[in-house]
């Protein structure tokens, strides 16, 4: 057996449980991008993204893609806390009570913040939406432009990222400070940018 990265691990269990509701299962890949969306939120609140626990690269589609996730839904998926069902996956028992368990534990709190925010954006777009306002993030689109698989919110990266997310930070932060309003107003604003460029 694998040993599992405890961040990436809690990760797969938290968003497979927020995910799966009212659709019953997710998919794969939606781990991979609302788990590169959490952590943008991460960045969002002033982290610094090396206390994410883990890192993505982009796909050769321009896609956030974690070896840590990668390997930790794998690790799940064989162990039984999730349980495959054609293209999509479930969480079983086994993973319903582990996430109880983990969900407790102090350290795993200002990291729930950041996915239960990315997670329940699915409330106000569809998953393919997400995807799609993500695309136009600005390290991703360099990703996609340049197509090859590097790593990303390297230093260039973040700093363009603080400069969005100041000026969010400043229409946002006197209306609430619940990470899902910056969500949505982000990726509203990105998803339009999409459209304008399209």
């Amino acid at each position: 057996m694998m040993r599992l990265n405890p961040d990436a691990t809690f990760d797969c269990l938290f968003m497979a449980n927020h995910l799966q509701f009212p659709r019953s299962s997710f998919s794969v890949q939606e781990i991979h991008i609302f788990a590169y969306l959490a952590c943008l939120l991460w960045l969002y609140r002033e982290r610094a993204v090396s206390d994410w626990g883990y890192e993505f690269v982009s796909t050769e589609l321009g896609a956030p893609f974690s070896r840590e996730i990668d390997t930790a839904l794998k690790e799940l998926l064989e162990r039984g806390y999730f349980r495959k069902i054609h293209d999509s996956v479930r969480l079983t028992e086994l993973a319903e009570q582990a996430l109880r368990d983990l969900s407790g534990l102090t350290i795993n709190q200002e990291r729930a913040e950041c996915l239960h925010a990315a997670c329940s954006s699915t409330a106000v777009f569809s998953v393919g939406m997400v995807n799609s306002a993500l695309a136009n993030e600005p390290d991703l689109m360099r990703a996609k432009a340049l197509p090859s698989n590097r790593l990303l919110l390297e230093d260039s990266a973040q700093s363009k990222l603080y400069v969005q997310f100041d000026s969010l930070r400043k229409a946002v932060c006197q209306r609430s400070s619940d990470l899902r309003l910056p969500a949505v107003v982000w990726l509203t604003a990105l998803y339009r940018f999409g459209e304008a460029e399209a």
